[in-house]
């Protein structure tokens, strides 16, 4: 292969790359999913969505997180764990509600990400819900990230208070 041969390979596999994340940005849909539309399960047999709620879908079973602790102390440690998460960006947030996204690192595939919570017996629940944009498959990246938000906060040290 020749110089030139090899730049020009460089600049095509370059151009592809670049053309690839662009169009992976445009094909994906860009709403923001608001507190009263906050989905109610995954589709059936999904293998790009997870979620911990009555309905729980590729979560280990968690039909719920349960603390001893106000919603909005819940909602902050939420709030930061999705904040310390690299490629991610919060386009949503209510007292009830967070909408984040987060990015996959090699060609930007962007999965939703929502946190929605409210007030039971005195306690705050919260129900986790995580699913790409695009595609059928997400590698058990929504798994793995519903998953890890779990065990984070279920080791978060919060406040004991009633949840009214």
């Amino acid at each position: 292969m020749t110089k030139l041969n090899g730049r020009l390979f460089a600049i095509l596999l370059i151009a592809s790359y670049l053309l690839s994340v662009i169009s992976i940005q445009i094909a994906a849909p860009d709403r923001i999913i608001d507190p009263g539309d906050f989905p109610e399960k995954c589709p059936e047999d999904s293998l790009n969505c997870s979620m911990i709620s009555p309905n729980s879908h590729r979560s280990g079973g968690l039909v719920e997180l349960r603390f001893n602790s106000d919603l909005e102390t819940v909602m902050q440690e939420a709030k930061e764990w999705i904040e310390s998460q690299p490629r991610t960006e919060l386009i949503g947030e209510w007292t009830n509600q967070t909408h984040s996204v987060f990015k996959s690192l090699m060609f930007r595939f962007p999965d939703d990400f929502l946190v929605s919570g409210f007030c039971e017996g005195g306690q705050s629940v919260i129900y986790v819900f995580s699913q790409s944009r695009l595609g059928i498959s997400d590698i058990g990246v929504n798994k793995d990230r519903v998953t890890s938000f779990a065990i984070h906060m279920e080791g978060v040290e919060m406040p004991t208070s009633q949840c009214l």
